[in-house]
């Protein structure tokens, strides 16, 4: 992609004066074969946001006046209402629900899909107008209507939300006979010394259970961290970028001699991802279902007519494989059943009745 960025703004290499011919010859075509006229404008912006993700899935193309807002969410800790949402199907998907915030309160669900939001179809575009959309009204101060396609696929319903307070909390620790289990809610500098706090006023335990489903916000240095006070000793996740390494994260904790079990699937994305990655290398149990795939770092490169967001570097799994566009494969796949949580229930067995492991 950054041969790409290079080379729209400095002017096409060899193989892209091809791909600018056929890409003419396709807006020519739409233009005259279909039954309705369809704008330059809109094949534009399909065109650039479907060639900016077919090489980064988390990156975009996006026009100069609409970048403004574009970088404020993206500069946002927690996006508005306390909704985060990634790509799933051409949809929006809910990837996470800040646990008391204003899309809890109103219901929404992980791994739900968005239709529309205040009466604009959102199918096949770009996430970051839904993300804008939502801004702009929290910023007003106005409730914004939803429409909500159910995880299971089975209808919609319209969700209201709400403009609120939105506060991010410490990570939940539970205690499940001699196994704990922890739930993050972000990834930031103050979760992993949260986490070790609590975890020092228990007793001897012999598994711990990261449910990582679900968890998105953070930053990546902040998520190993988080890995290392969980699985003990040093924690490293080795970053790359076009062309070569891009360095490493790294983070020691203390000694541990537990079992560790992390429950992952289609919402464990950015620093959710990025933990996970770093407590497998550490020794962990995946179980659950794919993660999302994307731990990329982006950066604005300015070209003609608009900027494109580009990831500079990402962070590579235990398999020596960039993490974006690829997520984590779990190391015992589980399927989710309505109304249960076999992916919990079988992490809390492997956790009980594991092997106590020696920390690094």
């Amino acid at each position: 992609m950054a041969a790409l960025a290079s080379g729209v703004a400095g002017g096409p290499p060899g193989g892209l004066y091809r791909l600018a011919g056929l890409f003419g010859q396709v807006v020519a075509m739409v233009r005259t074969s279909y039954v309705e006229e369809v704008s330059v404008e809109r094949l534009e912006q399909g065109a650039m946001a479907a060639l900016v993700a077919a090489g980064d899935p988390g990156g975009a193309w996006v026009g100069h006046g609409q970048f403004p807002g574009f970088l404020e969410v993206r500069r946002r800790a927690v996006p508005a209402f306390g909704v985060v949402l990634g790509i799933r199907s051409s949809y929006p998907v809910v990837l996470q629900v800040v646990p008391g915030s204003p899309a809890e309160r109103a219901g929404l669900v992980r791994g739900e899909l968005l239709e529309s939001v205040a009466g604009e179809p959102l199918r096949a575009q770009p996430l970051w107008r839904a993300e804008v959309r939502l801004a702009e009204a929290e910023r007003r101060g106005e409730q914004v209507t939803v429409q909500v396609i159910d995880r299971w696929l089975r209808g919609k319903r319209a969700v209201v939300l709400a403009p609120g307070a939105v506060q991010v909390a410490s990570p939940a620790v539970e205690e499940r006979g001699k196994v704990v289990v922890v739930r993050p809610t972000a990834l930031g500098e103050e979760a992993a010394p949260q986490l070790r706090q609590a975890l020092s006023s228990l007793g001897e335990r012999v598994g711990v259970v990261v449910d990582l489903r679900g968890v998105v916000l953070g930053d990546r240095q902040g998520a190993v961290e988080l890995a290392a006070v969980v699985a003990g000793g040093e924690v490293e996740v080795p970053l790359a970028r076009r062309g070569g390494s891009g360095g490493s994260l790294r983070a020691r904790g203390p000694n541990r001699s537990w079992k560790v079990v992390v429950c992952i699937d289609g919402t464990t994305a950015r620093a959710g991802e990025v933990a996970a990655a770093a407590l497998k290398r550490a020794g962990a149990t995946l179980v659950g279902g794919p993660s999302y795939g994307d731990t990329g770092e982006r950066q604005a490169v300015p070209v003609r007519d608009g900027t494109l967001w580009l990831a500079t570097t990402w962070c590579l799994g235990p398999d020596g494989k960039g993490l974006i566009g690829h997520g984590l494969v779990p190391d015992e796949a589980v399927r989710m059943r309505e109304g249960e949580d076999p992916v919990l229930a079988r992490a809390l067995e492997i956790a009980g009745a594991g092997t106590q492991r020696q920390a690094a």
